[in-house]
């Protein structure tokens, strides 16, 4: 879980497919692997992430409103890249017609 710091590239409100600095408060960890590894992300770093669905209401063509339940958003690695493997749960459309597709190719589905 993260504080939105600041939208990239407006000032007002994200949507789905912008950029956005967070600050990282809570780090939800997996119980099943054994092994010791070294986190790539640590609670308080400030990273870039990608808004991938969001609960406010998105009107598409043909008056077609589209809402999520929560806020969603993937961190950015190096280069503009995922830093996860998979995404957990749907993305939107207009992901794959942002800067990011990758990030729609990675989710599990696209409404």
């Amino acid at each position: 879980m993260g504080l939105c710091v600041r939208i990239l590239g407006q000032n007002k409100r994200g949507s789905v497919g912008d950029a956005v600095v967070i600050s990282i408060k809570s780090i939800l960890l997996n119980k099943k692997i054994t092994h010791r590894r070294k986190r790539k992300i640590l609670k308080g770093s400030v990273r870039r992430a990608i808004i991938i669905r969001n609960a406010y209401q998105k009107i598409r063509n043909f008056n077609i409103f589209i809402k999520g339940s929560t806020n969603a958003v993937a961190i950015l690695g190096n280069w503009g890249l995922p830093l996860a493997n998979r995404i957990i749960g749907p993305s939107y459309f207009e992901l794959r017609t942002s800067k990011y597709p990758k990030f729609a190719a990675i989710s599990e589905g696209v409404l």
